[in-house]
């Protein structure tokens, strides 16, 4: 350890000189303040032993260049000194003196002072070595968050500028949000929006966003049914989620053409949907647990369809501002959240978030907190044609083909609705990912009505009892797992009818090894087209997708004539 001495009288260099280094320190001298300072920038130095009357610089003026020259590090300074006035010392102190000591004194107290400064200086370094390592890994750790975080965002959120009349608002707690915003536009030409709250916030919540979007998208780009996607997320998240964290959503479709909304909420807030020109709102609470619990054949993915006009606006939030708290520590609450929807005409975003801003106790929000509002207008607005093109669709010229699918009872007890299987055999025969979920809905339609009614022999006039749905599934279920006969086929034949366009016959059947036709299955069959009925809702559905419908009772035969056409400006593209 080096040690400099500055004093005037020779006799006390000479002193401190023997005391020093017989105690193994490296001596340096200087006689006044201004050799002393010019040795201090020229020589390092780990303590300054000085005298409080210098000649040509001032003690006080020493210690303060000393001080505010070494700010990266700690050079003690010891005043030793003959002065007994304690305003002279204290204003040594107060410029930067670390300590003092005044003559005479003994030597064992002169060298513990000297000890402890020193050990006060190696404190001191190590600390700021630590706190240059901790800078430098938090300079990186930033960067490193900030590069994930661009990422992250152009991977979630990327594709959203797609949708017409979507306002958001995404701010998230931390560097990562725990909220999940994603929206399309599907090859249909329909409108797909999925908002999603992870548990917690930050980096742990957010990590699941990545699994939740690259299924989305993907699915969504092969022409997937919103439900398809849900079971897909579900089962990804129920794999890879540990048990404390799982995934509240609300996935919205929004079919232009039909002027028709279908929403799931899983577990998250009420959907909230009004209409500007009525001043009228209404809530569509959660119908379903969120993802990531349950198994995917444990929950029912049904949509609830709702129809819509041009003055509908649909808003969805997650809880991070309803769970916002004034001072008293209440709620804003969806209560609230509704009336200040409903006190405006034009509700905006930056309105809702203003006064839950106004509302809350704290400047800014404690968790993630995302809305989002959906303009109808703005949305049916849009030409199916414009919003196919967005989706870049691939378009290949119609061929002929056909397609046999049988499957026995076996098949039909194990594997429920393998439709989904045989739409994408037509996928692969033509390309036709723009109208591949109305050919998932006829040609499902189709199966299960020959499933039920033809193998099964149910009569759907239970729907229309109390509980009829759940005593028409529990009575299916049961004569399914008992089904010992019958056939399904599925015959399905292009013609084309130009380069882009074509008809495709989708032919239905059942039978049994040992009888034929079924009198009850004719008599359900002929009893379809009751408007008003819980049942036979899935045989209209098929005849307004389809170009005709024909019910041939005597060979328990369903056949439609699908007739599709891609949009010319797809064509063109």
């Amino acid at each position: 350890m080096r040690i400099l001495v500055v004093d005037p009288s020779e006799t006390n260099r000479f002193y401190l000189k023997l005391v020093l280094e017989k105690n193994g320190y490296d001596v340096l001298f200087a006689s006044n303040g201004l050799d002393a300072y010019q040795m201090f920038e020229s020589e390092p130095v780990d303590l300054v032993i000085s005298e409080l009357t210098l000649p040509f610089m001032s003690a006080y003026d020493l210690v303060e260049k000393i001080k505010s020259n070494s700010s990266n590090q700690m050079i003690p300074v010891f005043i030793v000194t003959n002065e007994v006035s304690s305003e002279a010392i204290q204003k040594a102190l107060e410029v930067g003196a670390d300590d003092f000591l005044q003559k005479p004194y003994s030597e064992q107290l002169f060298l513990a002072k000297i000890l402890s400064l020193l050990r006060m200086k190696q404190l001191t370094t190590e600390l700021y070595k630590s706190n240059q390592t901790i800078s430098s890994l938090h300079k990186n750790l930033e960067l490193e968050h900030r590069s994930a975080e661009r990422i992250f965002e152009k991977f979630v959120h990327g594709p959203g500028k797609l949708v017409p009349g979507l306002e958001t608002h995404i701010k998230p707690a931390s560097i990562f949000n725990g909220d999940v915003f994603l929206s399309t536009v599907m090859p249909s030409g329909s409108v797909l929006v999925l908002l999603g709250d992870f548990t917690g916030h930050g980096l742990p919540a957010a990590i699941g966003a990545i699994p939740v979007a690259e299924v989305f998208y993907s699915m969504v780009r092969r022409g997937r049914t919103p439900s398809e996607v849900l079971s897909v997320i579900n089962s990804k998240l129920k794999e890879i989620l540990p048990t404390h964290i799982f995934f509240s959503c609300i996935m919205v479709k929004i079919q232009p053409d039909r002027k028709l909304v279908s929403i799931f909420n899983a577990g998250m807030q009420p959907i909230i949907k009004f209409n500007t020109l009525k001043r009228e709102a209404e809530e569509y609470p959660s119908s379903s647990p969120p993802l990531g619990i349950l198994d995917t054949n444990e929950m029912s993915l049904n949509f609830l369809r709702i129809e819509v006009e041009p003055k509908d606006c649909f808003f969805l939030y997650t809880d991070g501002i309803v769970e916002v708290m004034d001072t008293d520590r209440k709620m804003f609450g969806v209560e609230r959240l509704v009336e200040e929807i409903s006190s405006r005409n034009n509700p905006t975003i930056n309105d809702l978030v203003e006064s839950a801003k106004t509302f809350s106790a704290e400047p800014l929000f404690e968790d993630d907190v995302t809305i989002i509002k959906l303009s109808m207008d703005e949305i049916l607005s849009e030409s199916k044609q414009k919003l196919m093109k967005s989706s870049n669709i691939e378009i290949k010229p119609a061929t002929q083909w056909r397609l046999t699918f049988d499957f026995c009872h076996k098949n039909i007890r194990v594997n429920g609705n393998p439709t989904e299987g045989v739409v994408d055999a037509i996928m692969v025969m033509q390309p036709l990912i723009s109208f591949k979920e109305d050919l998932y809905l006829v040609i499902s339609e189709l199966y299960a009505n020959a499933v039920e009614h033809g193998l099964l022999k149910l009569d759907s006039s239970i729907k229309d009892q109390p509980d009829g749905f759940s005593k028409f599934n529990e009575l299916k279920n049961k004569r399914l797992s008992t089904l010992e006969d019958g056939k399904i086929t599925i015959y399905v034949r292009q013609m084309p009818k130009g380069l882009h366009s074509g008809e495709i016959e989708i032919r239905v059947s059942h039978s049994f090894s040992e009888s034929g036709n079924d009198e009850s299955c004719a008599k359900q069959l002929t009893t379809e087209d009751k408007e008003n009925a819980f049942s036979g809702r899935g045989l209209l559905l098929v005849r307004a997708l389809c170009k005709s419908l024909a019910l041939d009772l005597d060979n328990a035969t369903a056949t439609a004539i699908f007739a599709w056409q891609q949009p010319e400006v797809l064509n063109e593209a």
